[in-house]
Order: C-alpha cells, then sequence, then structure tokens
C-alpha cells in the first residue's frame, strides 16, 4: 500500500475536505470563527476607550463565560434532540440579531445593556459547540475524526495567531459598530451555509425518566460516570482548571510585565504557545491510534514544565522556548480526545458529554483564577509555580492508571464502539441496526 493509499484509507485534510458535507460546516466555522476575532477588540474600544470603564469591560466579558455556564448542559441535551445543523443555524441566526444589536448599544447605552447582549452571546455558544462537536461523526465516518478536527484546530490556532493583528488594525480603522455588523453578516453566511448540509438521521431510545429536561442532563452523567476512561478525564480537567492552568495564564504577564515591561515579549511568548498548537493539530491528522490515550496525556507534559520554567525565568527566549511544545500538546491532547469521545460515545449521548466535558474544562476556571490571586499575597512566585507545575504532571500521568484511559476507551463495560452513523454500511448490514440511511 502506498503512502497515498495510506492516508485515503485512514483520514487526512484531502480526503475530508472531499466530503462536501463537512467541507461546507468547515467553512462555514472558517467565515464565523474570522468574524468572531473582531468581537473583543470592538467591545474593548466600546467600553474601554469610549466609556472609560474597566470594570463594565470586565463585566461585560464575565457576561459571555456566565451565558455559556448557565446553558452548556442544556445545550447538551438539546444537541441529543434535535438536528444539529437546525440548531447551529438557528443559533447563528439569534447570534447575528444579537451581534447586530450590541453594534447599535456600542455607542451611548448603557454597559448592561451591552452586556446582557453578550450573556446572551454566550448563551447561545452554549447551545452551538455541544451541536458542532456531536456533529461530525454524522458527516464522517470514524476513522476520519482525527483528521477532521486537526483541520478544525489548526484553523482555529491560524486564525488565533493573525486574526488579532488584523481584526485591530480593522476595528482602528472601520470602527466597533461596523465592526461588529461585520461579525454579524459572518453568523448570517454561516447559517445559510449549515442550512444546506443534511446529516444522518439517527433514532433515539426512550430516555429514562420520560425524557425530562433535568431527566436527560443526568443521564448524561450517568453515561460519563459509567465509563471510567471519560470520568478519570473530565476529573482532571476541573483540577487542572482549579490548580495549575490558571498559574500559567495570570503569572507570565505579571512576570514579563511586572519585570521588563516587555509587552512585546509576551506577545513573542503567547505567539509561540499559539504555533506551538497549530503544530500540534498538524502532528495528529490520521488513523486510529493504539494508546491515542498515553500519547494525549503524555502530551500534556510540557505545559507542566512550562509552567515550572516560568517560576525560574523572565527570559523571553526561553519562556517562548517552553511555550511551543506547551501549546502543542495541548492541541495534540485536544484532537485525540475529541476523536476518542466521537468514536466512542453512542451518538444519542454524545452532545451531553461534549457539553459536560466544556463544563468540566473551562467552569472551574475561574476559581483557579482567584486561588491564583489569593496565592500571589502570601506565597513567593517560586512556590506558586513549581507546586502548579508538580500537581499538574502528577495528575495528569494519575489517570492512566484508571481502566480504558490508555486506549480511551475499550474497557468491560465499553467493549467496543458504538455503530458509525456516518457508515452508509452501517444500516444495510443489519436490518435491526438503529441508524438509518444517509438523508
Amino acid at each position: 500500500m502506498t503512502s497515498t493509499d495510506t492516508a485515503e484509507a485512514t483520514g487526512s485534510w484531502r480526503t475530508v475536505l472531499r466530503e462536501p458535507t463537512f467541507a461546507r460546516v468547515w467553512i462555514s466555522q472558517l467565515t464565523s470563527t474570522l468574524g468572531d476575532q473582531m468581537f473583543p477588540f470592538a467591545i474593548a474600544t466600546s467600553v474601554l476607550i469610549e466609556n472609560h470603564s474597566v470594570a463594565g469591560f470586565g463585566a461585560v466579558l464575565a457576561a459571555r463565560s456566565l451565558g455559556m455556564a448557565l446553558c452548556v448542559l442544556i445545550g447538551g441535551v438539546v444537541a441529543d434532540r434535535f438536528p444539529r445543523t437546525r440548531i447551529m443555524a438557528g443559533v447563528d441566526v439569534l447570534r447575528a440579531l444579537l451581534v447586530g444589536g450590541a453594534a447599535l448599544a456600542v455607542v451611548g447605552a448603557p454597559t448592561w445593556v451591552l452586556a446582557l447582549l453578550v450573556l446572551l452571546v454566550g448563551a447561545g455558544e452554549a447551545f452551538f459547540d455541544p451541536a458542532y462537536e456531536s456533529l461530525l461523526p454524522r458527516l464522517l465516518p470514524k476513522h476520519q475524526m482525527e483528521a477532521a478536527n486537526s483541520l478544525t484546530t489548526a484553523t482555529e490556532r491560524t486564525l488565533g495567531i493573525l486574526g488579532p493583528t488584523v481584526a485591530g488594525a480593522v476595528v482602528a480603522m472601520i470602527g466597533a459598530r461596523t465592526a461588529l455588523l461585520f461579525d454579524a453578516v459572518t453568523f448570517v453566511a454561516s447559517a445559510a451555509l449549515l442550512l444546506g448540509v443534511r446529516e444522518k438521521p439517527v433514532e433515539r431510545a426512550p430516555e429514562p425518566g420520560g425524557g425530562s429536561l433535568v431527566a436527560e442532563m443526568l443521564e448524561g452523567v450517568r453515561a460519563a460516570r459509567s465509563r471510567p476512561w471519560v470520568w478519570a478525564v473530565l476529573l482532571m480537567s476541573v483540577f487542572h482548571m482549579m490548580t495549575s492552568v490558571p498559574v500559567w495564564f495570570v503569572l507570565l504577564p505579571e512576570r514579563l510585565l511586572k519585570s521588563s515591561s516587555d509587552t512585546v515579549g509576551y506577545g513573542v511568548v503567547m505567539a509561540a504557545f499559539s504555533a506551538g498548537a497549530l503544530i500540534g493539530g498538524l502532528l495528529v491528522r490520521r488513523g486510529r491510534r493504539n494508546g491515542s490515550g498515553t500519547l494525549a496525556l503524555l502530551a500534556l507534559v510540557p505545559f507542566g514544565l512550562a509552567i515550572g520554567i516560568l517560576g525560574l525565568t523572565t527570559s523571553v527566549p526561553l519562556l517562548a522556548l517552553a511555550a511551543l511544545p506547551a501549546g502543542a500538546g495541548l492541541a495534540c491532547f485536544q484532537v485525540l480526545w475529541m476523536s476518542a469521545l466521537q468514536r466512542r460515545i453512542p451518538d444519542e449521548l454524545l452532545g451531553r458529554i461534549m457539553s459536560l466535558d466544556w463544563l468540566c474544562s473551562t467552569a472551574s476556571a475561574p476559581i483557579g483564577y482567584a486561588l491564583v490571586g489569593l496565592a500571589l499575597a502570601r506565597v513567593p512566585m517560586w512556590s506558586i509555580t513549581l507546586t502548579g507545575a508538580g500537581l499538574f504532571i502528577l495528575s495528569t500521568l494519575a489517570p492512566l492508571l484508571v481502566a480504558g484511559v490508555r486506549e480511551f476507551g475499550h474497557t468491560e463495560a465499553d467493549p467496543a464502539d458504538p455503530a458509525d452513523p456516518a457508515d452508509p454500511q452501517a444500516g444495510a448490514s443489519d436490518p435491526a441496526d438503529p441508524v438509518g440511511s444517509p438523508a
């Protein structure tokens, strides 16, 4: 078998982009993500410069996160109940209206009005993200999940490197209001692209407890707990966000800007981190890997080392050198973890598991940021960073002792992959198979 044949068999960017439904979804996300680069700069320009309110800016940013945290578990239930492309298109239309409203509110309106609109935008994201992350198995065969997630990650990281610079310049030239209107237009374009996507229909079994909203959310939690490999990684994410990850993102600017006033150096380190994430996404593109859980967790270790190095030096070259593999490892973990969930979790539960993953990996972050702030007033900097590094590495390696984590699945309780919704043979091979034929 040639290298080209291998790529076709295991999945690559070229093969997934040949699937018109996935390509359409990818282009829609590229469009809306490009517009989203304008959002934080437009908000900052309005609230910080025009209204001169640092507190108001913080409240607006917090409102977005609060909206997501309040609604994400409900968003997972909705993603498992209804066609996911329709959810995404509906949310894009809603966000277009909200961002358009924000464009009208940035001049002259009270900050609380803008905060309310942004909170609703965050709530929309809470419905959109689980639907998108659980949609891919309905568009592509499961052996192509790494390629699809790698392409998505690489696209996001590329825009993360180039987007802020371009967005800042555009906002400066055309103003906050016009930039927000541009963002609204990208949501409309994204919705139009999504309306042309037809996902594979999947029949759902009746839910325990009569299918109430609360019962379905609890069923998602039970589904995660019944799979030790999923539960262990979710708990690891909570621990990371409460103890270690905020150390890097809080103390990096504190170390560089306080000791050297080097804003350029801070930008270089963060650019290296994003570039590393792009490289990590490029490296994990093809095929199903034995021991993918081991690889994913070991890839996180460089981030722990970077936290430790932060306490020992303020050298921009050394910190950038540490940030490069740290970013690569985080992206590698993300691609392998998301792909494993998409392959191993039954379709009717996937939206809820994805929403629970988001909640565990982000909702505990404010606690971590608060703890780092309290520690700074009482504990030496080097002690905080070395403790954070040690806790991160130990808590990353600990899940490898849990059944199924090294393979990200295939335990006795979860012995085989569920049916593949995007496999055209899935419904034909067995008349009793609950997966329907392609739409």
